[in-house]
């Protein structure tokens, strides 16, 4: 079966490689583009039937941004993200559900081509359950206040700067941290740093973004 895919991806490389393979697969990319209003933009004059999104696409909005707005083009086009992101919430712990039938892939995790191809064809036939990121991930227990908090951790915020930001009181995020340490599994031992270990969690599941 035929079909035409839109590819957006902000790193060149990645979106060539991506282009590529589709390509190498007998798959027709009608467009690629690199930021969100360049997408709209070729989204106007160009029909498709899937669109691969990377979900972190700078500053501006997000490809899931993106992906809402396609929708209300053509409700019935299919979604696939791809992104760094274990968890979508590292990007924005308040970002909504993803849209229905949208495929939610780590770009870590793709390790053929086969990977994307049937993500792609899930996503084409709507049949595919709607993906549920960060649900097996180290992060998958965490609410997503807690993984709000671990990211301003990680940023190197002290508690008191993570209290104003949360406008909450400093023992209110002593309580927070050891609960999502408890989480994590990190056990309090004095023989290592445990924000240290906390902050390395978060960066592994970010894929080493920082946003």
């Amino acid at each position: 079966m035929s079909f035409r895919v839109a590819v957006v991806e902000d790193d060149s490389l990645t979106r060539l490689a991506i282009c590529s393979a589709l390509a190498s697969r007998g798959i027709q990319v009608v467009f690629d583009a690199a930021s969100a209003s360049e997408a709209r933009d070729h989204s106007i004059r160009n029909y498709f039937d899937v669109a691969v999104l990377d979900l972190h696409l700078g500053i501006g909005p997000t490809g899931l941004d993106l992906a809402r707005a396609f929708r209300r083009i053509n409700p019935s086009v299919g979604i696939v993200f791809l992104t760094s992101f274990d968890d979508p919430r590292l990007l924005d712990a308040n970002l909504p559900t993803l849209p229905g039938g949208a495929q939610y892939l780590t770009k870590s995790s793709i390790t053929s081509i086969d990977t994307l191809m049937s993500a792609v064809h899930l996503a084409h036939s709507g049949k595919g359950k709607t993906a549920s990121p960060g649900a097996k991930t180290e992060l998958g227990k965490l609410t997503s206040t807690q993984v709000e908090t671990l990211r301003y951790l990680a940023e190197g915020l002290s508690n008191a700067e993570i209290a104003k930001k949360r406008f909450v009181t400093e023992r209110s995020v002593e309580v927070a941290i050891s609960r999502i340490a408890k989480a994590l599994g990190l056990s309090p031992d004095a023989t290592r740093n445990q924000r240290v270990h906390m902050a390395k969690v978060y960066f592994r599941s970010s894929g080493g973004n920082t946003l």
